[in-house]
Formats: C-alpha cells, sequence, structure tokens
C-alpha cells in the first residue's frame, strides 16, 4: 500500500510541475506578445505622427504647384541633356572602334550594324540641335567635330564596302561568303531606307545602296575593258600586223566571255533574285563587246578578209555561250545598223568577196569561149565554166558558215544569188550575140506566162467566192446548230445548209464559165466537209444512237447533194473525212477505236488526241475509265515514216465487252 501511494504521490508531482511549467510559459509567452504589440502601437503612433507631419508639409506645397511642375521639367530636361551630352561625347570613341572592325573584311556586317546605331544618334543629336534657335554658332561648331568622327568612319566604310562589290568576280569564286555579306548589308540599308520613308522622315535622304551598287559594278566592267578598247582604238595603226592585233582582241574578249560564265556560276547565286544581276551584269558587258566591234568595223578596210571570219566566228562562238547561260537570242545579238561594227565588218567581206567572185567568172567564161569544149568518156562535150564557177562559190558558201550561222551567212547567200544571176546574164549575153532578132523578140514576148498568171487570178476569184458562200452570217448560224440542237436531230439544220448552197449554185452557174463553177463546186464541197467535221469535234455533247442515225443521215444527204454536180469518186473521197470520224464515233472496242483514229488521220491530220478525247467523252455508254483505257490505247502509235502509222497490238481489254451489244450498260 505504501509503494502504490508512493508511486500516485510521484505522478501527481509530475503532473502537477508539468502543468504549472505549462502555465508558466503561456504566461510568458502572453507577455512577450504583449511587448511586441507595444512596441508595434508606438511604431504606428511614430508612423501617424510623421503622415500628420508630411501632410502638413504638403498642404503648403499646393500653392506652389506651378513651381513644382517646372523643377520637374527642368529636372528631365537636365537628365535628357546630360544623357546626349554622354552620347555625343561617345561618338569618337565608338566611330574608333567602329573603324577597327573595318580592318578584318569579316567584321564587315558588324561594322556596319555599329555605324547604323552610331548614325542615328547622331542624325538626331543634329537636328535637335538644329531646332534650338539658343545655341550659339561656335558652340554648335564646337560639337561639329563629334559628329565628323561618324562621318569620316562612315565613308572609309562605303570605300570598302564598294571596293568588295568591285571585286565580285574574285569573291564570287574565292570567297563567297565575304561577298553574300557585303550584298546583306546593301539589303539592310535599303530595308532602312524604306522604314525611313514610311516613317515620314523627308529629311534624311536614303542611301540607295542597290543603285549605288549596281553602279560600281558598271564602274568596275569599265575599267576592266578600258585596256581592251584602247587596243582596239589602237587598231587603226597597226598597219600590217592586223592580224596579230585582231588575235590578241579576240583572246581578250574571249576571257570576258568566259568570265561571264563563272559570273553566272559563282556570282548570281551571291545576290538576291530580284535583283537579276547576272542580267545587269550581262548587259554591261555586251555593251562594252558591241562599242568592240563598232572600233574594229570602223577600220574594216584595213582587216583582212581571214581577220573579218575570226571576229564573225568569235561573235558565233560567244552567242552560243549566252545561249547556254539563258540569255534569249535576240538579246544575244549585237546591235545593226549602217554604223556599227558587225555590218561594216559583213559589208566589207561581201563587198570584197563579190568582186573576186565577179572577176572569177568573167576569167571563167572567157576561158569557156576561148577553149575547144572537153569530150566526156560517153562522146558527150562539156564545157568547165560552170562547175569551176559552183566550186568556188561553195567554197565562198561553206567558208562563211563554218564561222556563222546568222547574218552573215544570209547575206552571203544573198549576195551568191546576185552574182548567179550576173552569171547567167553573161552567159546570156553571150549567146544572144548570134540570135536572129526574130527569136530574140520571141524571148522577149512569152504570152504563155502573162496568160497562166490571168488563170491563176480566176481560181483564186473562185476561191473568194466560196469564202463569201460560208462567210454568210446565216449559214455561219446554221453550221453553230450543228450536233446540238433538236432542229439538227430532226434533219431540218442540215436541210437548211444544203438548201442555201443549192439557192448559191443556181446563181453562180449562171454567173460563171462551167470550168470553173465545177471548180467552186468542188471547193465548197471541201469547205462544206470541213465545217461539218468541225462542228462534230466542237458541238457534239451526247452521242447516242440516235446521233449516230443522224450523222450517217448528213452523210448521205450531202454525198447525195453534190453528186448533182461532181463525179461519185470526188464525192466519196471528200467526204471520207465525215465517214471516218462516224465510225469512231461508233466504235465498240479498243482495237476499233484505234484502227478508226488512225484511218481518220490519214484524211483529217488535224484532228488531235485533245479533240478525239472530245468525241469519246460524249459517248453516253462510256465510263471514266472507259474513256481513259481508250485514249491510252489510242494515242500510243508508234509514228513509222511520214504519213503511215504503225499501230501496237492493242490488248484484250473491257472495252471489248461492248462488241456484242454495243449500246448496252456499261458494265
Amino acid at each position: 500500500m505504501l509503494e502504490e501511494y508512493t508511486m500516485k504521490l510521484q505522478t501527481n508531482k509530475a503532473q502537477l510541475s508539468a502543468s504549472v511549467a505549462s502555465q508558466v510559459d503561456a504566461a510568458r509567452s502572453g507577455l512577450e506578445l504583449l511587448d511586441s504589440a507595444q512596441k508595434t502601437l508606438k511604431n504606428l503612433q511614430h508612423c501617424y505622427q510623421v503622415i500628420d507631419k508630411l501632410c502638413m508639409e504638403c498642404s503648403s506645397l499646393i500653392e506652389h504647384h506651378e513651381k513644382i511642375q517646372v523643377l520637374s521639367a527642368v529636372h528631365y530636361n537636365l537628365g535628357k541633356t546630360l544623357q546626349d551630352v554622354e552620347n555625343i561625347a561617345a561618338l569618337p570613341n565608338e566611330a574608333a572602334e567602329a573603324e577597327e572592325l573595318l580592318c578584318d573584311d569579316t567584321n564587315l556586317l558588324q561594322a556596319f550594324e555599329s555605324l547604323a546605331i552610331l548614325e542615328g544618334t547622331s542624325s538626331m543629336a543634329q537636328r535637335a540641335l538644329q531646332n534650338n534657335s539658343k545655341l550659339r554658332l561656335e558652340d554648335s561648331r564646337n560639337l561639329s567635330t563629334y559628329f565628323n568622327k561618324v562621318r569620316e568612319t562612315l565613308g572609309k566604310f562605303e570605300e570598302r564596302l564598294w571596293s568588295l562589290i568591285r571585286n565580285f568576280i574574285v569573291l564570287g569564286r574565292d570567297n563567297p561568303g565575304m561577298l553574300v555579306n557585303a550584298v546583306r548589308i546593301i539589303e539592310l540599308q535599303e530595308l532602312v531606307d524604306k522604314q525611313l520613308e514610311a516613317s515620314g522622315h523627308g529629311a534624311v535622304k536614303p542611301k540607295r545602296y542597290r543603285k549605288r551598287c549596281e553602279q560600281q559594278i558598271g564602274m568596275c566592267i569599265q575599267d576592266t575593258f578600258a585596256p581592251l578598247l584602247r587596243n582596239c582604238a589602237q587598231l587603226a595603226a597597226a598597219g600590217e600586223n592586223t592580224d596579230k592585233r585582231t588575235n590578241e582582241i579576240l583572246d581578250k574578249a574571249h576571257e570576258f566571255v568566259v568570265q561571264l560564265a563563272d559570273i553566272y556560276d559563282f556570282v548570281s547565286p551571291c545576290f538576291p533574285e530580284k535583283y537579276a544581276i547576272f542580267r545587269v551584269i550581262f548587259a554591261e558587258y555586251h555593251q562594252h563587246l558591241a562599242f568592240m566591234l563598232d572600233c574594229i568595223g570602223a577600220c574594216a578596210q584595213q582587216l583582212a578578209n581571214s581577220d573579218i571570219l575570226k571576229i564573225m566566228g568569235w561573235i558565233s562562238g560567244y552567242q552560243e555561250t549566252l545561249g547556254d547561260l539563258g540569255i534569249e537570242e535576240d538579246e544575244a545579238h549585237f546591235p545593226q545598223g549602217g554604223s556599227r561594227g558587225t555590218t561594216l565588218l559583213i559589208d566589207k567581206y561581201i563587198e570584197r568577196m563579190r568582186a573576186m567572185l565577179h572577176a572569177w567568172f568573167v576569167n571563167i567564161l572567157e576561158a569557156d569561149l576561148n577553149s575547144a569544149p572537153k569530150q566526156a568518156d560517153d562522146g558527150r562535150l562539156w564545157t568547165p565554166g560552170a562547175v569551176d564557177f559552183f566550186r568556188i562559190v561553195n567554197e565562198q558558201v561553206a567558208v562563211v558558215e563554218d564561222v556563222s550561222s546568222a547574218d552573215m551567212l544570209l547575206r552571203t547567200g544573198e549576195a551568191i544569188l546576185q552574182i548567179m544571176r550576173e552569171f547567167q546574164e553573161a552567159q546570156q549575153r553571150h549567146l544572144q550575140r548570134d540570135l536572129s532578132d526574130a527569136l530574140l523578140c520571141a524571148g522577149k514576148l512569152d504570152i504563155e506566162a502573162q496568160c497562166r498568171g490571168f488563170l491563176v487570178l480566176a481560181k483564186s476569184a473562185v476561191a473568194h467566192l466560196v469564202g463569201t458562200i460560208f462567210g454568210d452570217s446565216a449559214l455561219a448560224e446554221l453550221f453553230q446548230k450543228l450536233y446540238c440542237s433538236e432542229d439538227w436531230q430532226q434533219g431540218t439544220v442540215t436541210g437548211s445548209i444544203l438548201a442555201t448552197l443549192s439557192d448559191y449554185f443556181d446563181d453562180f452557174k449562171q454567173l460563171l464559165e462551167p470550168t470553173f463553177f465545177k471548180r467552186l463546186v468542188d471547193l465548197c464541197l471541201e469547205e462544206g466537209v470541213a465545217h461539218f467535221v468541225a462542228a462534230l469535234v466542237t458541238y457534239a455533247q451526247n452521242i447516242t444512237d440516235a446521233s449516230l442515225e443522224a450523222i450517217q443521215r448528213d452523210h448521205d444527204e450531202i454525198s447525195k447533194f453534190f453528186e448533182a454536180f461532181c463525179s461519185k469518186e470526188r464525192v466519196v473521197k471528200s467526204t471520207q473525212a465525215l465517214e471516218d470520224l462516224k465510225e469512231l464515233a461508233a466504235s465498240d472496242s479498243v482495237d476499233t477505236f484505234v484502227l478508226s483514229y488512225t484511218s481518220l488521220l490519214q484524211v483529217a491530220p488535224g484532228i488531235t488526241p485533245t479533240l478525239l478525247e472530245r468525241i469519246v467523252a460524249a459517248r453516253t455508254d462510256l465510263t471514266k475509265a472507259d474513256i481513259k483505257e481508250v485514249m491510252e490505247h489510242v494515242t500510243c502509235p508508234i509514228v513509222g515514216r511520214p504519213g503511215s502509222l504503225q499501230l501496237m497490238d492493242a490488248p484484250t481489254s473491257r472495252m471489248q465487252r461492248h462488241s456484242s451489244g454495243r449500246r448496252g450498260p456499261p458494265p
């Protein structure tokens, strides 16, 4: 019992001690909270006192509101002015840093970006100074030294940029990345110019780098061509050494042609496509090469024919190269005219060739007249003059043909024809010396040729009458109703057309000679069938059994009508195209389509696969798959020789299912 009591006592003491300790801790926490609250209250009281004090001060500042605004503006302006002054003062140093970047061409783009920022800062500062009326002139001059450093650096940058652009050929081949960077700078400046123009900053002049780039390229090309053109100018003083001088000029010109190919391959890809830089450069090259030819042509008198042929051969090679580079033939031609180089060179060559050929054929004729004819193995006599003449002519044509296939060859051909006429006239004059006056007069009074001219005129008149008949507006309106109207289906359209032709024939039969009336009918038959064929391939929309019967009816009526005026063989031959077209439209298998189309091409080669497809598509009983299958087989004939077609064996197809019942429903 005592032990139990002792344990309970100890337990109670422990619980009491814990409770007392807990109460003490709670009391301590409460005291700390009270202390913190007291401090916070004191701080709040102090803050309220400060607020009250500030409110009292502010109440007095309201009376000076305008002064405060002025002071604030002064403070802002002073800060901005100090910032502007710092920016202006920093311009020389930043410009010097940008100038250091120019020492390495790889930093050219970075230098441009830095200078663009400096230039904008400088321009804004200068405009601000110009708008400041209180700024003294002396102060303005002092500040200009800061801006001049930016201008000088920008000038050095542009000088370096244009030096790279002028070196476009070497850079494009050896360092295209550098050329691309230079072009990128030009594009960026063009973008800046557009933005300034859009923003309305008219005071800032656009730099137009793209235009200046093209000018720099033009100046570079001009400097490059200068030695060649000086060499051409000295050609007149070359005397007997023109051959050597001409070779030197053509060798140098060939180097420029090779340069054009390099420019096309290496330089053009470095520029944006919108620049069309190759055409710009080609235009400059072509202009200078044309001037080179003008200089050479001015001294054509001093050039040998061999030199002229070399020059014309170079021109042909030049134009062939340009064709490979995508230049149109018209653009590759050099200017022609009385004072242009190529014209002067060709004129001089033709003049010398004519004089030489004339002298030769005179000697040839003289030799023929003074020498006895030669005898062939078969006993026939002949004179070698004409043989020698044509051999010489062929040689001259072959020489020109080797170096030119354009203007010079044309001019040579014209000159050769004239020489041939002169040769014939010279022979004619020799033969006429021993003819009597009666024979000479008979040769000049050739009435047969003149009568033949009247016959041709009469045939032309008949053809004009046919054109007048088919140009009749009423007849044209009837042809437009063929194969697409109820009237045609009933036969009234074809009947009206034939009735109209019958009226015309009745009138012309009384007005024309029988021979020419027959010719008129033949031409009307051909023209009428052509109109019917054209109407069928143009206007037919749905081809049914009834349509095919109507087409056959038209064929029969046309044949019957014209057999009254023409032979049956003539009518059958002329209407064969309409008959074959009807057979084609009625085909019931791939084989018959192919054979019918082949037969049609023999009499109407103008029926193209496109027109054929319209006829096949008008068949109401064929599906799209059937039409496609027909066109695939019809358009694959192998062309043998002109005027004949060899057909491939058409495989058995599902189209042949129609052969047993052509107008049955499609499978």
